[in-house]
């Protein structure tokens, strides 16, 4: 919508007429009827979608069309649905917000003193509908047009003529705006008004941005209608990070912390622990749908301690035993740190024991878990439950793990409960690609890695690390875009569920990976991970400023710019895959993301121009 001109049309005209839903007033679904399939599944009324969206058919199937219906004569068709009604109108209340663009050209055709009406075809009551118009700030219009309370419609445009008799005003005179181009448009034209036909929201969103069309294309189902259509109505921050953190952080967030509700309630737990730092915004969002009946807290258990308090470790993985031996500052000489642990077994563990005196950590768990028999116990992405193994064994209290994944193959994976956000047949997909490093950026907290602890308290690293102050700053930008997002779906919906998929909040990160623009890439130079516990290196998430002809850097990055990946095509021009004279392929560019040509024979032989890594040849 080009505002400048829209409010330069309306100058030319004495009446400014709007349509209500999906010009002035949104709701928070990219198909209407998702309203019916949510409230279907909150209320645990099967059958009612069917129902409902059949009944205004039934009710005129039965009386005929002299009379336009409303809602209670759409309640009086047979079924056993009659108590939805006042459940509907309470619904529909609550999550009809007003349209930001539009609610500016209405305060602009209010402001410049034109005459404003409203019209739509809508079976909902007049004082209704009032009441919502005036809540969402749309107040001073000089009539409210009806098809339930004149007997006319839109659709059929004998309320348009309807409304010049009762203005007495000239068909020239008026403007119209409105998204349906039968209703608002064409029928409006036919009885000589002007008209305006405003792009749907949700339409236009999807029109710019390709990364939601594709999601929501993909992603049949009530939990992506919800958060396309929210996101289409929430106007940019101004901030990459801030949007990032509505359209992106804000529905993983709140997807995660209604399983871990929903999971924790089944199972009976009323205290759960969320783990710093990857518990941070998960907490905070949790907190928008726990009404208190969960006591929850936000705790350190930084692995760092099963190691130098524990002796806790994996022998198999170098990097815990040379952890140990730097932190009590030990020179292993010509021996591994796992064999030089094993042949100071008792020096260590007398170290070990007085670095467990010294963080008082037993203290700090045990207050947290006080009266408890069973506690929650909430991080993201786990291969040994560090911090899960950390709180059972100091607390004496048993543990039911939340994840987002864990790993497969570790032998602690049966030894404690837990339960897994993303399903088995989604983890290799999901480890690929980084996504994991992009969902601990997602969760992360604002401070600094944690050293270790000392008297109950967290001793945090102290140099401030560029990757690391970055972060921090990129990170509170994500969470108040997330806290946005999740603070409207308290206020449209209650509390109630919005039956978010695994699933689907699976294919919003990939579609986020996999489908990077200009903007993308640039803000994602400032990000960088480290791969280590003791983050003593730093590297780039996806993308990264490596110049061009450094080839070697640049095929480590996921995400390139178009230097470098024309850099990339140029450094590779030819690629000959041969198994003897059984299968000979030749890929000239294989670098390049897209397939110019590519021809096949009896998938033995072939020739082709890029697009080797999207499927081959």
């Amino acid at each position: 919508m080009n505002v400048v001109a829209l409010k330069k049309l309306i100058q030319s005209f004495d009446i400014i007429s709007f349509d209500i839903f999906d010009t002035l007033l949104l709701r928070p679904y990219v198909n209407p009827a998702d309203m019916f399939v949510h409230m279907e599944r909150a209320y645990k009324k099967p059958g009612f979608v069917a129902w409902r969206t059949g009944a205004e058919a039934a009710f005129y199937r039965t009386h005929g069309t002299t009379r336009e219906a409303r809602l209670v004569d759409i309640y009086s068709v047979p079924g056993d649905f009659a108590d939805m009604q006042a459940a509907e109108m309470d619904w529909e209340y609550n999550i009809l917000t007003a349209n930001p663009k539009m609610k500016e050209i209405y305060d602009f055709a209010i402001a410049a003193g034109k005459r404003v009406i409203i019209a739509s075809d809508m079976y909902l009551p007049q004082e209704f509908i009032e009441r919502t118009l005036s809540k969402n700030g749309f107040v001073g219009y000089h009539k409210l047009y009806l098809s339930n309370e004149i007997n006319h419609r839109k659709d059929r445009g004998d309320m348009y003529g309807y409304i010049l008799a009762d203005l007495d005003v000239a068909p020239n005179k008026v403007l119209h705006i409105g998204d349906n181009k039968h209703s608002d448009f064409e029928q409006a034209r036919r009885n000589g008004i002007s008209a305006y036909l405003y792009t749907r929201v949700a339409d236009s969103y999807m029109v710019k941005n390709k990364k939601a069309a594709s999601f929501y294309a993909a992603n049949p189902g009530l939990g992506a209608s919800i958060i396309t259509a929210m996101c289409a109505a929430r106007s940019s921050f101004g901030d990459y990070w801030t949007d990032f953190g509505y359209r992106y952080a804000g529905p993983v967030a709140y997807a995660y912390a209604r399983w871990i509700y929903n999971r924790a309630t089944e199972c009976g737990l009323k205290n759960i622990l969320f783990i710093a730092r990857d518990g941070y915004l998960v907490q905070k969002v949790f907190n928008t749908i726990n009404r208190g009946e969960i006591k929850n807290s936000y705790v350190y258990a930084p692995r760092v301690l099963n190691y130098t308090a524990n002796l806790d470790y994996d022998p198999n993985l170098p990097e815990q035993p040379r952890i140990i031996c730097e932190y009590f500052k030990q020179n292993t000489g010509e021996l591994t740190p796992a064999a030089y642990i094993d042949a100071n077994r008792a020096s260590f563990e007398e170290m070990a024991a007085a670095e467990k005196q010294r963080t008082g950590y037993c203290d700090y768990i045990r207050s947290a878990t006080a009266g408890a028999d069973r506690v929650g116990v909430v991080d993201t992405i786990s291969g040994q439950m560090s911090g899960q193994r950390l709180i059972e064994k100091e607390s004496g209290v048993r543990t039911h793990g939340f994840y987002w994944l864990t790993l497969p193959g570790r032998k602690c994976l049966l030894d404690f409960e837990h339960s897994d956000f993303l399903e088995n047949h989604m983890r290799d997909a999901f480890l690929s690609g980084n996504k994991c490093d992009l969902m601990e950026l997602i969760f992360s907290a604002p401070e600094n890695p944690i050293i270790t602890m000392r008297d109950g308290m967290p001793v945090h690293q102290q140099v401030q690390n560029p990757a690391e102050a970055a972060r921090h700053e990129i990170c509170r930008r994500i969470e108040a875009g997330a806290l946005a997002f999740a603070g409207d779906v308290a206020k449209f919906f209650a509390g109630r569920d919005l039956f978010i998929e695994p699933a689907q909040i699976f294919n919003l990160i990939t579609t986020y990976v996999s489908m990077p623009e200009p903007d993308d890439i640039r803000a994602m130079f400032a990000v960088k991970k480290s791969p280590y516990a003791d983050n003593s290196l730093y590297v780039p998430l996806f993308s990264g400023r490596v110049a061009p002809w450094q080839i070697g850097r640049v095929r480590r990055l996921i995400w390139h710019t178009p230097a470098q990946r024309a850099a990339l095509v140029l450094a590779r021009p030819l690629r000959v895959k041969m198994r003897g004279l059984r299968q000979i392929k030749i890929i000239f560019l294989p670098e390049m993301a897209m397939r110019v040509f590519g021809i096949s024979l009896f998938d033995k032989y072939g020739i082709g121009i890029g697009g080797y890594k999207n499927g081959g040849y």
